[in-house]
């Protein structure tokens, strides 16, 4: 018997305004209870199990390129962390002794990959042969694919221009720009503080308008929430990093998102299509991450499907060597969209699960009467994969919890 057990989107963060993680025991206990199931389980961490992006450490050395930030960022914000959370970290540390954890990078947690003082100082602190960091999770001989998905979005995704040079994630640059323009504003206007730490858990991303004109009607806030977060994305907008990440995206339609990116009308336009797009997929049940599985799963048939350098690009020199003929199970998470899907393929059914995420999750929904309105509920989602021969099971756990008022 092997058990796995893969989670994903932990965000464990250094107690800021954007840590939302105080599921310390949730997880330990979790840890302990499959202990009962294998004593030698492996535990796979699918990317962003730390908040490093941001942590209050980046967010002091302030709006500088991709390439300072991640030069910048000292080993202080692990220390950090861990004291915020030290109980649990060194249960895991305890636990590396005997237990293979795989931690995989996300783009919350990248800088691991690119700064060696994070990526030692990690390594070291839990001292064990059994840790590794790593872009991917591969198990070539149960047919496990796993990676944090972001280098399928295109937000996140790094490119690369025709003179090879690397164009990173826009969307941490965005992140970054709102840490020090909006945020401040949004924690300013007197509202409660789990409320204004709602603003970062607000899925998709494009409903946060909603949602400021809806704790705006609640709270009466006294300051044009909603036009100064409009301000402050189209100002990041405007930048040379934007600008050098549309035209290498987009090289012959980039004046389009220019258009879009720097008007309030056409941006509000973009954002309604956005939102209608979003909608559209919710009612296929698809999205990005589920259609990329989709085509991995079918590679060996279709292979023009297979993993290429785009897909790992900025966090790997060379391409995963996959065995797309026995490749079962792919998993993601990032989008924190937790799911378990059956896949067809000419082979027959493979699988695709999504992890979720361990914090909480804003969503809108409709009133009675076809109002807007925001719940917001916690979510703890995991997936077992266990192997017995040559059976495995795959389980996926979702925990939903909400606070009745």
């Amino acid at each position: 018997m092997a058990l796995k057990l893969f989670l994903s989107d932990l965000h464990i963060g250094d107690g800021s305004a954007n840590d939302d993680f105080v599921y310390d025991r949730e997880l330990i206990r979790l840890f302990n209870q499959l202990k009962d199931v294998d004593e030698n389980y492996e535990i796979v961490l699918i990317g962003d199990g730390l908040e490093i992006l941001e942590s209050d450490a980046v967010r002091k050395i302030g709006l500088v390129n991709f390439s300072q930030i991640c030069e910048s960022i000292r080993k202080d914000v692990l220390t950090l962390i861990i004291d915020r959370h030290r109980v649990l970290f060194e249960f895991i540390r305890d636990l590396a002794r005997t237990h293979k954890i795989h931690y995989v990078v996300g783009n919350h947690d990248y800088y691991f990959i690119v700064n060696d003082e994070l990526k030692n100082f990690m390594l070291d602190f839990m001292n064990s042969k059994n840790f590794e960091i790593t872009s991917h999770f591969y198990d070539e001989e149960n047919g496990i694919f796993a990676q944090h998905g972001s280098q399928h979005d295109l937000m996140y995704a790094f490119t690369k221009t025709k003179d090879d040079h690397l164009i990173p994630p826009l969307g941490d640059y965005v992140t970054r720009y709102t840490m020090g323009s909006f945020e401040p504003m949004l924690r300013s206007a007197n509202l409660p503080i789990d409320v204004a730490r709602d603003y970062d858990n607000i899925r998709p991303t494009m409903d946060a308008i909603d949602w400021l004109e809806y704790i705006n009607a609640i709270y009466k806030v006294p300051i044009d929430l909603v036009g100064e977060w409009i301000r402050s994305f189209l100002k990041a907008f405007k930048t040379n990093e934007f600008e050098g990440w549309i035209h290498s995206r987009f090289p012959r339609t980039y004046w389009m998102g220019e258009i879009v990116f720097r008007s309030p009308t056409f941006f509000q336009i973009g954002r309604r299509l956005t939102t209608l797009v979003d909608d559209f997929q919710k009612f296929r049940n698809t999205n990005y991450l589920k259609s990329k599985a989709e085509k991995l799963l079918n590679a060996y048939h279709v292979p023009e499907w297979k993993l290429s350098m785009k897909d790992v690009v900025g966090y790997s020199d060379r391409v995963p060597d996959i065995d797309y003929s026995k490749l079962k199970v792919v998993l993601f998470g990032h989008n924190h969209l937790p799911g378990f899907y059956v896949i067809p393929t000419p082979a027959g059914p493979r699988y695709y699960v999504n992890t979720g995420t361990w914090r909480p999750l804003v969503e809108k929904t409709r009133g009675k009467w076809g109002q807007i309105i925001f719940h917001k509920k916690i979510e703890l989602n995991y997936a077992l994969i266990n192997t017995d021969g040559n059976d495995s099971v795959i389980e996926t756990h979702l925990v939903s919890r909400v606070v009745l008022n």
